[in-house]
This record gives C-alpha cells, sequence and structure tokens, in this order.
C-alpha cells in the first residue's frame, strides 16, 4: 500500500491521536496541525514534558505516560527529529498503536520495517493536516 493511501486509511479510520512533540507555540507546525484536527473532531492527547495542559486538554510527559495512564489511542504522531522520531516511532508501534505517522521531513528505515513486520499502518515525510486537506475538503 502507498504512503497516500495509508495516509488516507489513517486519517480515515483513527480518530484518537498521541502527539508526541506537541508545541505550545500557535505559530508552530506541531501545534497547528494537531489543533486543526482536533477542530476536524479528531481526539488529540499531546505529548511535551515542558506542558501540564494546553487548552483544556491534559499534556503527557512522554508515551509511556499516556501508555501508563490507561488512554487508548489509535495513531502516534510524530514531531521530533529524525533521530528522536525513531525510538518513538518503534515504543508506539511496541505499544500496540494501529498506525504512525511521521511529519514532513522525518524518516525512518527501521520504524518502517518495523511496522510493516507488524502490520501497523505507516506513513513518514507527510503531514496530517495537507493530507486531511486534499482527502477530505
Amino acid at each position: 500500500m502507498s504512503y497516500e493511501a495509508e495516509a488516507k486509511r489513517i486519517l480515515s479510520e483513527c480518530k484518537k491521536i498521541v502527539v508526541v512533540g506537541f508545541s505550545r507555540s500557535s505559530e508552530k507546525a506541531a501545534n497547528s496541525v494537531p489543533m486543526y484536527l482536533k477542530s476536524q473532531g479528531y481526539t488529540i492527547i499531546p505529548v511535551n514534558p515542558s506542558i501540564d495542559d494546553y487548552d483544556g486538554m491534559k499534556v503527557y510527559p512522554n508515551l509511556q505516560a499516556v501508555s501508563d495512564s490507561g488512554i487508548m489511542f489509535d495513531v502516534v504522531e510524530v514531531f521530533r527529529p529524525s533521530e528522536e522520531a525513531e525510538s518513538i516511532a518503534i515504543e508506539a508501534i511496541e505499544k500496540g498503536s494501529k498506525a504512525v505517522w511521521l511529519q514532513k521531513g522525518i524518516k525512518s528505515d527501521l520504524a518502517r520495517a518495523m511496522a510493516r513486520e507488524r502490520g501497523v499502518l505507516y506513513v513518514e515525510d507527510r503531514c496530517m493536516f495537507a493530507d486531511y486537506r486534499a482527502f477530505f475538503t
């Protein structure tokens, strides 16, 4: 399946999004993309160790804290540099995420291979906002 087909499937089927690398700055994509998706009906679970809450949402320090809280999620969207994104993507796969999405400019050969091996939907180097707009508006 192509990244475009997987992106469309993720956006159609996965409504609870953990955003690792969420930013408090509305001028950054790590804020504007998830907040736009929230406005479109997605549940956003922000992850950033330097924020406690944002716009009424509890912000978790890491993916482990989300998992420990018992929150079920569908997809982990990663807004971290490639060298950090790989370990986050692998952790998401190991925690049973249905999908992993590495934002524009972020890639990982190892995470891609692991996702394929385990049947996890996987997208890299694409923007959820741009794809949502292209597919659904």
